[in-house]
């Protein structure tokens, strides 16, 4: 050190004329004072150095705060070592030295002392980690809702616009992924299944799924985002609305009962709070799907044959546990799934386009298409070479007219278009050729890219886990069996957990994504701020400027004229469809002739609002419903039962012998329980609107039981034969899937389609082959 160098090199200036005895003694004292200091050095080297490898070693929630503290430490011990002066005696330097020793030992105990606590508080840390949640002041969800409740107490009295991002959220907005790798446990506990909330047996299951379904893994799901975040904006002012009620209830139940912020209010005084009539209404989404939506073989697992129902068991279901867990029991979303087995886009297409949204399921405010398993199913494949297709050209065409259907408004500002989302779950082997497998991945990453929606894959997540072992069954359905290769197409368990998280993972990729755009200002009068994206481009007072605005750090523009060759304003609604015959040449003219054409249906928010329409976060109309008659099994809260499906057809049930409503399987239909000859009329008196379309959703299956199966299906209105067929309900495929068949209705004499109001309609069925056959929907539109 310099400083005791300096101390020893001026007493030896001061003691030169001394006598040989006295400078042997004065040299020997030096040399002493020498040794002592250099041991002293030693040990304060060695103490800070392994203070510095045991803070290394400290990682927990009080990092930030403790690394503070002893960096001070760190730093007063250090500059211990350079402060003092010259002295011109020995027993100045003693004593200094002995002061040095004893402020050493102090501070080397102070030191044991900090590393001591922190050792305490990475253990409690890490004892923590294995409570539930709940119990936890410092969770992600309670660090939420505390900084939401703060956020909202001091913009109570502010007449600043505001929305959820700048409420609950800080500035810069964190990534998801960073939000999900910071708080795995809490991630861990809200996936535990309602049945196992006791035990948790299948912790380490969980576990080691998050393990391998890693943060990282999950970034790889995020596909492609929306180019209109309109949507989404909606959603969160949705949000936004609730949350502020049910936090308000939660703060006031708590008050009453004189419980602390962190104490949990019980499950009985939680659901009033969630089912009070006064709350702001839930964010609607639909997921629809086929049988792995339902959750066929979602109990199967590698802990015990004892996993939940199929139903409660789905990836939607656990979703929606996941999600009320994550924010302390506040029901801010309201779940449904239109799912059936062997049905596919096809089957959704006919669905949303006659409106068979069960009567308790409301319009959607985001809408997940999860058919791409089905779609990529043998049968799908077979359907499509009788239509002389490709699977790909098939996919490609019932894509493409599904996003559109979507897409396009359903009724001007008060059914805007959802979030569409696509969702890839297809890691099957309906396919065995790699490449082949491919197809429908390509086809939703084509489609979304253009028509600018968003899309997850699942599949793209693990798919190099699951080629890297084929064996392997927890995150892909089970193509061995007894060492033999096998057709697997559900998934069990595992997929199930894991498709929670990677849908889960791209909805909050959703909001912080948006929540990091620009705000910008608006002359709306609502008390919510908006940000830059795609869907605000702006006219300046009715001449477009290219949509610039002076925010985010852009400047002002400074030219006097406009420049000249930028784009023009972007046409609204959805481009043209993309066939092979659209061209460069023509695709913007197309669309700006489909834009004006249609220009009622593509108002913005502030022109609906301009005109008188309420906001659609406060509520939705009913959707139009075009059909004068239609169900579908399974889609209705009472549709799951046989009780449910003849009330149904009773009010229009006019003759019937031998047909009954059966659940064989578990599999709902209307049924000939008499074999051939049954039969059943529906009759419909005076009908209120024009009916041109029959749909009829019918079971096709294998075996001796469905040989030869056929019905005869005619439609009259009076003494008109308006349609004829005869439906086949067998095929050579060893599954049973459900097709759709449509019939239109023809008057021949007045070459018209269809009948009008006021007409009557009656149509007749009759099983004329076979012994069985079963009707799972209908939909007289």
């Amino acid at each position: 050190d310099d400083a005791p160098g300096r101390r020893i090199g001026s007493s030896t200036a001061a003691t030169m004329s001394t006598t040989p005895s006295e400078r042997r003694r004065s040299l020997s004292l030096r040399s002493l004072l020498i040794c002592v200091n250099v041991f002293l050095a030693a040990i304060f080297i060695t103490t800070l150095f392994s203070g510095i490898r045991l803070t290394k070693n400290y990682e927990g929630a009080h990092k930030d705060n403790n690394a503070g503290v002893f960096r001070n430490i760190l730093d007063e011990s250090i500059s211990a070592g350079t402060r003092g002066g010259s002295s011109s005696s020995g027993g100045h330097l003693i004593t200094t030295l002995e002061n040095d020793l004893k402020q050493e030992k102090e501070k080397t105990k102070k030191l044991e002392e900090t590393i001591a606590t922190l050792m305490q508080q990475q253990g409690a840390a890490q004892n923590s980690a294995a409570e539930t949640d709940s119990s936890s002041s410092n969770s992600f969800q309670q660090q939420l809702l505390e900084s939401y409740k703060k956020q909202i107490n001091q913009n109570h009295n502010s007449k600043n616009k505001q929305d959820l991002c700048s409420i609950l959220l800080p500035k810069p907005t964190p990534t998801t992924l960073s939000l999900w790798s910071h708080h795995m446990p809490n991630i861990l506990n809200a996936t535990k299944h309602w049945s196992d909330r006791e035990s948790f047996q299948f912790h380490d299951f969980t576990a080691l799924l998050l393990h391998f379904v890693s943060p990282d893994r999950l970034q790889r799901s995020v596909k492609t985002l929306p180019l209109d975040w309109t949507p989404v904006e909606r959603s969160l002012n949705v949000i936004q609305r609730r949350l502020h009620f049910l936090q308000s209830e939660m703060e006031r139940y708590r008050q009453m009962n004189h419980l602390q912020p962190k104490d949990e209010i019980p499950l009985e005084a939680m659901k009033k709070i969630n089912e009070d009539p006064k709350a702001p209404r839930k964010l609607n989404l639909l997921i629809m799907g086929g049988s792995v939506t339902m959750g066929v073989v979602c109990h199967i697992n590698p802990v015990n044959a004892k996993g939940p129902n199929r139903r409660d068991g789905a990836w939607p279901a656990r979703l929606n546990h996941f999600l009320i867990n994550l924010f302390h029991g506040m029901e801010l979303i309201n779940l449904q799934t239109m799912a059936l087995g062997g049905t596919n886009t096809e089957t959704a297409i006919t669905m949303w386009d006659y409106s068979l949204l069960a009567g308790d399921i409301p319009y959607p405010d985001i809408l997940i298409n999860a058919y791409a398993t089905n779609d990529m199913h043998w049968n799908s494949m077979q359907d499509a070479i009788a239509r002389n297709q490709t699977l790909e050209q098939s996919l490609y065409k019932l894509s493409q007219e599904f996003i559109r259907m979507v897409m396009t408004p359903k009724k001007s500002c008060r059914h805007a278009p959802p979030m569409l989302l696509y969702l890839d779950d297809y890691l099957g082997n309906e396919q065995n050729e790699v490449l082949t497998t491919l197809a429908s991945s390509q086809t939703i990453n084509l489609m979304s890219s253009y028509y600018g929606i968003g899309s997850i894959s699942y599949a793209d997540a693990v798919r190099d886990i699951v080629y890297g072992d084929t064996k392997e069954w927890w995150l892909s359905s089970q193509w061995y069996e007894g060492g033999k290769y096998i057709r697997g197409v559900h998934p069990h368990m595992g997929t199930h957990i894991a498709m929670t998280w990677v849908v889960a993972f791209n909805l909050f990729n959703l909001v912080t994504t948006y929540c990091s755009l620009p705000e910008i200002e608006t002359q709306s009068a609502t008390d919510t701020i908006r940000r830059l994206h795609a869907g605000t481009e702006r006219n300046n007072k009715g001449e477009w400027d290219y949509g610039y605005q002076s925010i985010n750090g852009l400047p002002p523009l400074q030219a006097a004229k406009k420049l000249g060759g930028g784009p023009r304003e972007k046409p609204r609604g959805i481009p043209p469809p993309l066939t092979r015959d659209l061209s460069l040449e023509h695709i913007s003219d197309e669309w700006r002739e489909d834009s004006v054409e249609n220009a009622p249906l593509w108002k913005t928010i502030p022109e609906c609002l301009a005109e008188g329409h309420f906001d659609d976060a406060i509520d939705h109309d009913s959707l139009p419903k075009p059909c004068l008659f239609s169900w579908v099994v399974n889609m209705e809260r009472f549709l799951d039962k046989p009780k449910g499906l003849n009330n149904k057809l009773k009010p229009y049930l006019t003759s019937n012998s031998g047909w009954s409503a059966e659940a064989d399987n578990n599999k709902l239909g209307w049924v000939p329980s008499s074999g051939l000859g049954s039969k059943f009329t529906l009759e419909f008196k005076k009908v209120a609107q024009p009916v041109h379309m029959m749909t009829w959703m019918i079971m096709r299956s294998y075996g001796e039981k469905w040989d030869g199966s056929k019905l005869k299906v005619e439609a009259w209105s009076g003494e008109k034969l308006l349609a004829r067929d005869e439906i086949v309900g067998f095929h050579d495929k060893k599954t049973s899937e459900t097709y759709n068949i449509k019939m239109k209705l023809f008057d021949q004499e007045s070459d018209s389609i269809g009948i009008p109001p006021g007409s009557d309609l009656k149509v007749t069925f009759e099983l004329v082959g076979g012994t069985t056959f079963k009707i799972s929907g209908m939909a007289i539109c």
